[in-house]
């Protein structure tokens, strides 16, 4: 067997939830490497996750001849000049989202990618989930019918808000806010389901007396180039919040993605209800039960796979820095209506076609 792909991941946050278990799962690579922002952070982390390597100096881990891949988990802001440094060592990265802080930026790391030909993947881990896989085939198969309506009402409260802290996760500048870290999710996946979104028109809210200055909830109508419509209503300051529900109309039925637990990934559930049964029965999935603890484990462990693979075989597959672009536009297309106050219109650049 050829040796495995070594990666070294960067950040502990997120790193060490999701990220660092993600790529120990794939016998196709090892993590050789952990990088925080100081060497006994890291240190600490490491020992616990079994990780050989601590650095405290992400730069020593970029320009590391025998690291093939990088894995960050760090804020926007600092993660578009990590990527932009280890794709000019060419190196493979795997990132978050937002891809970066603005579209100049993100463009800038897709040319880069482009550029030197490596393995490029952002995490909108969504269109991941079994339920939502179900629910795209069911659409597709016209189980309800012609579309003619989409909602979106995810309602949770963070530990930010809930505690009231002032963080680069509470900071539209930094890549925080409510738009950045939830709404980002969206536009990826209504995409993947429906298609491009041609137009949009949103505003952003803070709670009355909270001087922070990020958004805490966002209200965006949305055109599809299909026509057909969809309303999101998204907040992160919602104290016993219904969750996350994804609601499809259609002219012979309904479909709804509804998640009123804590743990974004593995509460769905997929209902489905025609005219003829006149009620939404729950879709039962032939899935493994899964011993997980963090349901996001499971799906980034698949994107992580398939970045493997990538970097592997030269297939590129998604979703891809340039999904992360067009994220992008949308999301400064949203901060642009909210300060004209109309509508936007969205250019579509294309998106990945989702395994």
């Amino acid at each position: 067997m050829a040796d495995p792909l070594r990666v070294g991941v960067v950040g502990i946050g997120f790193g060490q939830q999701v990220h660092v278990p993600a790529f120990q799962a794939n016998d196709r690579c090892q993590v050789t490497t952990l990088c925080a922002s100081s060497v006994e952070r890291a240190m600490e982390v490491a020992r616990r996750l079994k990780v050989d390597r601590a650095l405290g100096n992400w730069q020593e881990l970029v320009t590391d001849p025998t690291i093939d891949a990088i894995s960050i988990a760090t804020p926007p802001g600092t993660q578009e000049t990590v990527a932009i440094a280890a794709l000019s060592q060419g190196k493979a990265v795997f990132c978050e989202k937002p891809l970066a802080l603005s579209v100049e930026s993100a463009q800038k790391m897709v040319d880069l990618a482009t550029q030197v030909g490596v393995a490029n993947m952002v995490d909108f881990e969504f269109p991941d989930i079994d339920e939502w896989q179900k629910a795209k085939s069911l659409l597709e198969e016209g189980a309800i019918g012609n579309l003619r309506h989409i909602a979106v009402s995810w309602n949770v409260e963070t530990y930010a808000n809930r505690m009231g802290l002032s963080s680069w996760k509470t900071r539209t500048e930094d890549g925080g806010g409510t738009l950045y870290s939830f709404v980002s999710h969206c536009f990826y996946y209504l995409e993947w389901f429906a298609g491009p979104i041609r137009r949009l028109a949103c505003t952003l809210f803070r709670a009355p007396g909270d001087t922070r200055a990020g958004d805490t909830l966002v209200s965006l109508n949305l055109e599809l180039e299909s026509g057909v419509p969809a309303t999101l209503s998204v907040s992160s300051h919602a104290f016993l919040g219904n969750g996350h529900r994804v609601e499809f109309y259609g002219d012979n039925g309904t479909l709804v993605l509804d998640n009123p637990t804590p743990d974004y990934v593995s509460g769905f559930q997929l209902l489905h209800g025609t005219r003829e049964s006149k009620q939404l029965q729950v879709v039962h999935l032939d899935t493994q039960p899964t011993d997980a603890r963090d349901g996001r484990l499971i799906v980034v462990s698949r994107l992580v796979d398939r970045f493997i693979s990538w970097l592997e075989t030269g297939i590129p597959s998604a979703p891809s820095f340039k999904d992360g672009l067009r994220v992008q536009s949308l999301l400064e297309a949203a901060k642009q209506s909210h300060q004209t106050g109309g509508w936007v219109n969205c250019s579509f650049e294309g998106v990945s076609n989702h395994p």
